[in-house]
């Protein structure tokens, strides 16, 4: 009886790490998401973000995040973004796709 229960906690216990885990890295990616939005809208006002990298590794070793955004007037451009800040270091035209 008492190890039945002890199994059902340790199964609760579980489950409710599991559902902090995913709740936290959905938090993280907002962040992440509405703070590159902000960095872009600075560069091109009216834009969308169309999909974000995470990281990508640099020919230098230093990581950074990378973003498709679609300006209002229909053009796309890919961005590269430091890690910390959000800045953008670079911006070229790209295909929508």
């Amino acid at each position: 009886m008492k190890k039945t229960f002890l199994l059902m906690g340790l199964r609760w216990v579980f489950i409710f790490l599991i559902a902090f885990v995913i709740v936290v890295y959905g938090y993280k990616r907002s962040i992440l998401h509405s703070s590159i939005q902000s960095s872009i809208r600075t560069v091109a006002p009216d834009s969308t973000v169309v999909g974000i990298i995470q990281t990508h590794t640099t020919k230098s070793r230093g990581k950074i995040y990378k973003a498709l955004y679609k300006t209002k007037e229909g053009r796309c451009f890919r961005a590269s973004f430091d890690r910390t800040s959000y800045t953008i270091i670079e911006s070229q035209e790209s295909p929508c796709q």
